[in-house]
């Protein structure tokens, strides 16, 4: 079901982002696959569109904003237990490769380097 196509501005909803319709543009990415193309779509945007309204409302890229949160979810899914190489698919990475470039350009160190870090809340596996 394709959303209406006029234009419909984002704002940030405490760390969400929303639209004046309520739609979740994070959690509609979550269902899309973080695809920019998909999202701008099931809105009724051109990528072009998407990534002027949300640049505007929260002066980043669709794109970024979607990496800033896969990377949010990963340190989620990792303090939860979860395989390094099973949180990379589910968060919709082709590519395992893809998903420790990601992690290490938002957090500074490899997903390894994080799951060990994060092991004392862990309990030490």
């Amino acid at each position: 079901m394709s959303r209406p196509a006029t234009p419909t501005p984002f704002f940030r909803q405490g760390d969400r982002v929303v639209d004046k319709s309520g739609v979740d543009l994070l959690q509609l990415a979550e269902e899309k696959g973080f695809n920019v193309k998909n999202v701008a779509e099931e809105l009724g945007f051109t990528v072009i569109q998407l990534q002027r309204h949300v640049e505007a409302a929260i002066g980043l890229k669709p794109k970024d904003l979607f990496c800033n949160h896969r990377a949010l979810l990963a340190k989620r899914m990792i303090t939860e237990g979860m395989d390094l190489h099973e949180i990379g698919e589910k968060l919709g990475y082709l590519y395992y490769s893809h998903f420790c470039t990601d992690i290490k350009k938002f957090y500074g160190i490899s997903p390894k380097q994080l799951e060990k870090k994060l092991q004392p809340e862990l309990g030490k596996k």
